[in-house]
């Protein structure tokens, strides 16, 4: 019933892009080719001149779709490597965690360093005078 419909309109049924009848190289079904599509027009009564017009038209607007899908694409898979390599250049938990225990490590042992270096300071200043 839906055949019927699209049929009526004089346009080829609606496929996604790739789609088609026999299948191609890769699984891939292959599109029909524009030889097919100038007879599928003249079967729904087109002239053969309007049919290849149409046919013109038709891979026009399958072409377009395919660059904007592919600029669109190209678009996402730029800002996915951008945020990638931000991912990348932080620092993972592990090293994280060591960061946090390295810097408490310190902080904990500068009160004893500092009385440490008083000590010193204060027996070589009592030593030389």
């Amino acid at each position: 019933m839906q055949q019927q419909e699209q049929q009526g309109s004089g346009a080829p049924p609606r496929r996604p892009i790739g789609l088609g009848g026999a299948r191609g190289e890769k699984g891939k079904k292959k599109l029909p080719s524009p030889k097919e599509m100038v007879a599928h027009y003249e079967s729904k009564g087109m002239q053969p001149q309007e049919a290849s017009l149409k046919v013109i038209d038709d891979l026009q607007n399958l072409l377009l779709r395919v660059v904007t899908t592919k600029k669109t694409n190209d678009i996402n898979n730029h800002h996915l490597l951008r945020l990638e390599s931000k991912l990348d250049s932080k620092p993972g938990y592990p090293q994280t965690l060591a960061i946090g225990v390295v810097s408490g490590a310190v902080v904990h042992a500068l009160p004893h360093l500092a009385s440490i270096w008083n000590y010193v300071r204060s027996s070589s200043t009592s030593s030389s005078g």
